[in-house]
């Protein structure tokens, strides 16, 4: 199971209930062993090398070798070759023997990797083997030979190879700190606590999870790109709760339960597959994306029309499901869209509040929102006969900052980016007469979608069920006088000389032409798209 995360000054243990926890565990392996689980027999072959150094201490050692050889003896590799559990018992028993005689560890090593190819940790445990001992060319070999073997996850490989071309003696980073060699109980839970996210897997509910890379962080929350033994990609967010205060706990709560309740109502909503609470940590399993918004507009100069009108579409969708629920995210921002299966979906609620049935302004004392995406009714009004700082939270307010980002996709940058200062940029967003610059562009309906978001005013502000039913989600190509509207029959022509094209690189980009032509309302010619696209 997952080591929970526990802090330094939770743990006092005497040394006497030490040695009594260490002799309990290690008197039954018999039993251990007869549970035919890897899972177990691994358990307990960690606690009892935590017990010593095997470097130093042979009785150790040779208790460890004999441990082993019982677990092959009751589970042989042909059974569980399959196992990812059993793959690291014949992992560490190679290096186990490598203590003594390294060349008797590379046939062990050749053993493990022989009848657990699939996982790419025990082809990057030999090479790193290799590396020890000099063999920085054998190493080389073993971790591209990996490759063609579709050792999994290949992530792994990738940054195993490219540290090793870096000449780093590690080719995979350390835990945090190095595993304790004394008998303090204590300094090796707190390891482990530390380690816990950084090693190979996580547990939730009893499922194993494999760690791949961590994807995002922020606060107390780390996100993980982790794999199951299906091979299934998911996104676990793992939430330290040791030093939150009440007010944060029951904000991601709040987050779990939006999730849980939410996504049954949308596609365009993150999907949670399972979440563990305890007292210390909080872990979320749920559906992986291909790439933040945020990125994704980071990595291009322009956005395909089509594509922006779609993940408008998708972004209204998601925040419309959340409003007609009685909440608001009041911290929207590309970061909080993520792409999966090139659709857009809502991966969290920010700081996002329950609106309750009379009350619509809810009081804040620290200020709300993205600075570049915050509305202006949002921004602290220090003026009041309190003195306290005062913000309005509407739903209107989440329409400002999707308005913000629907701009951003299209002029490649935020209303009032260019505004460094940040105190004059707070002024500017709630100055009336600091006048929003909308240079001309040829989709007047995303123009007029623009304008009508941006408005100061909430009560003047368009609402989301409007926007879904702006002119500007009509997926038609706006027409120009000459030449008409499309017909059924020519997209009929358009569609069979699309499918045509014999190159799936000539169809992408025929089909981005045609995006183009739609939007500055020309008449559709795939054969004029074809040649371009040549």
């Amino acid at each position: 199971c997952s080591v929970l995360p526990i802090t330094k000054r939770s743990l006092r243990i005497p040394s006497s209930a030490l040695t009594f926890l260490l002799s309990d565990v290690t008197y039954n392996f018999d039993q251990v062993v007869n549970s035919n689980s890897p899972e177990s027999c691994w358990a307990y072959l960690t606690n009892l090398e935590k017990r010593g150094n095997p470097h130093t201490d042979i009785n150790l050692l040779n208790k460890l070798k004999d441990c082993y050889s019982k677990v092959f003896f009751k589970l042989p590799v042909r059974q569980y070759s399959k196992n990812a559990t059993y793959a690291r018992i014949l992992v560490r028993y190679a290096e186990l023997k490598g203590i003594e005689d390294p060349d008797e560890a590379q046939d062990h090593f050749i053993v493990a990797r022989s009848n657990c190819k699939a996982f790419a940790f025990v082809h990057i445990a030999h090479a790193q083997f290799e590396v020890s001992q000099g063999n920085v060319n054998k190493a080389t070999s073993i971790l591209h030979k990996a490759h063609t073997l579709n050792a999994k996850p290949a992530e792994l490989l990738d940054m195993a190879i490219h540290n090793l071309k870096a000449g780093e003696k590690r080719l995979l980073p350390t835990s945090e700190e190095d595993p304790p060699t004394g008998r303090d109980l204590s300094q090796f839970i707190v390891w482990a606590s530390l380690s816990a996210l950084s090693n190979e897997s996580i547990t939730i509910k009893g499922k194993q999870f494999f760690i791949l890379k961590m994807i995002g962080r922020g606060g107390s929350s780390k996100v993980y790109q982790v794999l199951d033994h299906k091979k299934q990609l998911y996104a676990v967010k793992y939430v330290n709760l040791e030093e939150a205060d009440a007010q944060t706990i029951e904000s991601y709560k709040n987050e779990i339960e939006h999730l849980n309740h939410l996504q049954q109502y949308s596609d365009q909503i993150i999907k949670l597959y399972d979440y563990e609470i305890t007292n210390s940590y909080i872990y979320m399993l749920m559906e992986c994306g291909n790439l933040d918004l945020n990125t994704w507009l980071r990595k291009r100069k322009t956005v395909n029309p089509l594509e922006r009108k779609f993940y408008w579409k998708n972004m209204l969708e998601a925040v419309h499901t959340i409003h007609k629920h009685g909440i608001i995210h009041s911290d929207l921002k590309p970061a909080n869209f993520v792409i999966v299966n090139a659709s857009l979906k809502l991966i969290d609620f920010g700081i996002a509040n329950r609106i309750q049935p009379d009350v619509t302004s809810i009081m804040k004392d620290s200020q709300v929102g993205t600075l570049n995406y915050m509305p202006p009714e949002a921004i602290k009004d220090t003026s009041s006969q309190t003195g306290k700082a005062r913000s309005k939270i509407s739903p209107k307010g989440d329409v400002w900052s999707l308005g913000c980002i629907l701009y951003c996709m299209t002029y490649g940058k935020t209303p009032f980016q260019s505004i460094t200062n940040q105190i004059s940029k707070l002024h500017a967003i709630i100055d009336p007469s600091h006048k929003i610059e909308f240079p001309d562009i040829s989709e007047k309906d995303l123009l007029d979608v623009l304008k009508r978001c941006l408005v100061r005013n909430p009560r003047e502000r368009i609402a989301i069920a409007e926007l879904l039913e702006h002119p500007y989600l009509q997926l038609k190509p706006q027409a120009s006088p000459e030449h008409g509207t499309c017909t059924s029959i020519s997209n009929k022509f358009i569609l069979t000389d699309l499918a045509a094209l014999q190159s799936p690189n000539s169809i992408i980009r025929a089909a981005n032409n045609l995006a183009r032509m739609c939007s500055s309302g020309r008449k559709l010619d795939v054969a004029e798209c074809a040649k371009s696209s040549s």
